[in-house]
């Protein structure tokens, strides 16, 4: 009788660790061990991948990309600030599960940025703290966006086509582009076919639409006069006008130029589909036998 209440105890545990009854004790211990672990690991990770997400070939290690040059220079950099901030703030969030340590590594790592970069360029008077603004309110975006990445692949993987679309950092656009049309095969099954092409749609269409929301607010920001974004109202409306303008005059003309600039990674997108699949069958063979 107390043989056989063991045996139970035993399996009840191995089901709690959220293995199959039959699985092996020593995978349930890794499992257990990697669990126990990821929270770290991942804010490691996160802090690793901030910078070279974010600002990546733009500026040099853990600076933001302000321009160089005297008589106020930072104004064309604008864009590049917020849209990196943001998604360099959204893959610390979709990485980091706790709200405080996201929220520190973003907020710590940006303040970091920032005092780095202040030599790098002269301000006009007036613009250090809207520039700021604009970081902070990037950041803050990005903690948004990024809480919704673990909603399933098909919303990691439009999420992964938001950031390759939205980045300034030119380091990381053409392999997150091709890690996100690709992922979409992790959860392909033979009778899910319609679904999956239809999610690699969305991933595209995702990242056309946020490769035509950067160079919109690039070509905004672009008309900014030297030390303009010290009266944020009328910055705001020449951004916003040159946003429009541009969406609506070259928004389709952007995304055919997009397509033909990262065709050779769409390639790799395909070598990735092949991988996620073959790699899936395989777990999914092993739990089977497992179980």
């Amino acid at each position: 009788m107390g043989e056989a209440q063991t045996r139970a105890d035993v399996k009840a545990q191995g089901r709690s660790d959220g293995e199959a009854p039959g699985a092996p004790a020593g995978s349930r211990d890794w499992w257990a061990h990697g669990r126990r672990l990821w929270p770290v690991a991942a804010m490691v990770l996160a802090v690793m991948l901030w910078w070279p997400t974010g600002f990546g070939g733009r500026a040099p290690w853990m600076h933001l990309p302000f321009s160089s040059g005297s008589g106020g220079a930072g104004y064309r950099t604008g864009d590049a600030v917020f849209l990196g901030a943001l998604v360099a703030a959204a893959l610390v969030s979709a990485l980091v599960a706790s709200a405080w340590p996201k929220f520190g590594i973003a907020a710590g790592l940006t303040a970091v940025a920032w005092v780095l970069s202040e030599g790098d360029v002269t301000f006009a008077p007036g613009e250090r703290p809207v520039l700021a603004g604009l970081a902070g309110l990037g950041m803050l975006l990005g903690l948004a966006v990024g809480a919704r990445a673990s909603r399933g692949v098909v919303a990691a993987a439009s999420f992964i086509a938001l950031v390759a679309g939205l980045s300034p950092g030119t380091w990381t656009r053409g392999p997150l582009l091709a890690v996100a049309v690709a992922l979409p095969f992790w959860a392909a099954t033979s009778d899910r076919v319609a679904p999956t092409i239809l999610a690699v749609v969305r991933v595209v269409l995702t990242w056309l639409v946020a490769v035509i929301v950067s160079v919109g607010l690039q070509a905004g920001f672009s008309k900014v006069p030297a030390g303009g974004l010290a009266k944020p109202a009328d910055a705001a409306r020449t951004v916003g006008g040159g946003f429009v303008d541009t969406v609506r005059e070259r928004g389709l003309e952007v995304a055919q130029a997009a397509a033909r600039t990262y065709t050779s990674w769409i390639w790799l997108a395909v070598v990735l589909a092949v991988a996620f699949v073959v790699a899936a069958q395989v777990l999914k063979r092993r739990r089977a036998k497992a179980s």
